[in-house]
């Protein structure tokens, strides 16, 4: 069970570290579609809609793993040697 909340932390560590990235990148779209918005021109810039979800919900499932991984680490036995 150990084995788990290892690797469960692990997994939710790197889903956060992930996350945190694709907010940084959703950041600088969405500055760029307001500069546009306020440049009065219309040009083909991607919506950031979908990444700010796919964001959202990384950060979500990393925490709850990271929770997970922790709380279980925790509470695990430990057998004397």
């Amino acid at each position: 069970m150990q084995l788990l909340s290892r690797l469960a932390l692990a997994v939710g560590l790197i889903l956060l570290v992930v996350a945190a990235v694709l907010l940084g990148k959703d950041v600088i779209d969405i500055n760029q579609l307001h500069a546009v918005a306020n440049a009065n021109r219309s040009t083909n810039f991607p919506s950031p809609l979908n990444n700010v979800l796919i964001t959202a919900g990384l950060a979500a499932l990393g925490g709850l793993l990271t929770g997970l991984g922790l709380t279980r680490a925790r509470r695990a036995p430990r057998t004397p040697h």
